[in-house]
């Protein structure tokens, strides 16, 4: 097995010598029409070219801020990817042995878990793709000289390895919507459970006292946490409970702001709308898994499609789903803002060490 064809790191190109022509930018200009009698403009403009050569996929091992080489983000990729499975493990745990009516495997049709399986699933590739480029920054060539068992190993590596070229603009598009729904279905996940579902008394838990409020008893079963007591607060539940809650509608959602602005490099989204409209599909998809979930199983995944709990009629559960997809462009743009404060934040720290 051979290794050839370097990938380019995430650092400046050699800096040009002052009046050597250059090759030109993605607006047509070449680097003989930008002013370089600066060594701040100079390095400023090197870094943003080198910045717009890197494929998504390296991003992903590559964290904006320099106190995070890729030896101390792999070593955080690896608690995170170790930490969201004990929580997996420990959340299944939870959930399988809940008192409910309904089979198991209402279980992958319960937003939740698509929400935290699409997190994990992310953060178990982005902590292979980050090992395996820290331990081979070449691209891995297969040699069709060498004997099956390198050729193996090689297309092995390879396999597992983030792609160190960008050329497909679907793939790039897919890998980037798939970063995307990752973080956003936490966050709303997050955002649905404690802004709804405690306030009214389907958490799993007694509801904090709020003013003018009325406690309301479970209906059923079938909401998304099964029955509990309705003495006993979120820490007054059993352990197993309480670390389920906390992390599944809580934690996850502090990971993905880490991961957003701390973990890696990837540049604002974009075409903005093309995200927007996938997201918003992935949101209706996630509907019909939950309503064909509800056809084998009779657990409705997320609350608002129970008939029971919206009066029995279609007409709120329409709207409710309508009201769920037209969230999700708003959630997209609290994961954009967090992109372009990262970029921003880094951008002027870049700026200032390079006098």
């Amino acid at each position: 097995m051979s290794e050839t064809n370097e990938r380019a790191p995430l650092l400046p190109r050699p800096v040009l010598a002052q009046g050597q022509s250059g090759h030109s930018n993605q607006f047509g200009q070449s680097d003989s029409h930008v002013d370089l009698s600066s060594p701040r403009v100079l390095v400023l403009y090197e870094r943003e070219w080198s910045d717009l050569q890197q494929p998504i996929y390296l991003r992903v091992c590559h964290s904006s801020h320099r106190v995070i080489n890729q030896k101390v983000l792999l070593f955080l990729r690896l608690i995170f990817a170790g930490y969201l499975s004990a929580v997996f493990g420990v959340s299944l745990k939870y959930k399988l042995e809940n008192d409910d009516e309904h089979t198991p495997w209402r279980i992958p049709f319960q937003f939740s878990t698509v929400a935290f399986c699409l997190q994990w699933a992310y953060h178990l590739q982005s902590t292979i793709w980050t090992a395996l480029h820290l331990v081979f920054p070449k691209a891995i060539e297969v040699n069709p000289a060498e004997c099956h068992g390198r050729k193996l190993r090689a297309y092995t590596l390879r396999f597992f390895s983030p792609p160190n070229t960008a050329v497909c603009g679907i793939r790039r598009f897919s890998f980037s919507l798939f970063y995307t729904i990752a973080h956003i279905f936490p966050f709303m996940n997050t955002v649905l459970y404690w802004a709804l579902l405690v306030p009214t008394g389907h958490g799993g838990f007694k509801p904090p006292a709020m003013p003018h409020h009325h406690q309301i008893s479970p209906l059923h079963d079938n909401a998304t946490i099964a029955r509990f007591s309705p003495d006993k607060g979120l820490f007054e539940e059993d352990p197993i409970k309480a670390f389920s809650i906390i992390n599944v509608w809580s934690i996850t959602s502090v990971i993905g702001i880490i991961e957003v602005f701390f973990l890696n490099s990837i540049r604002r989204q974009t075409p903005i709308a093309g995200h927007i409209a996938a997201v918003m599909l992935c949101s209706g998809a996630y509907l019909l898994w939950a309503a064909l979930g509800k056809l084998f199983t009779g657990h409705a995944g997320l609350f608002f499609l129970d008939p029971d709990l919206m009066g029995g009629t279609p007409v709120p559960i329409i709207a409710a789903s309508i009201i769920f997809i037209a969230l999700s462009p708003g959630f997209f743009s609290y994961m954009y803002g967090l992109v372009a404060m990262r970029e921003t934040v880094t951008a002027v720290h870049h700026h200032d060490s390079s006098y």
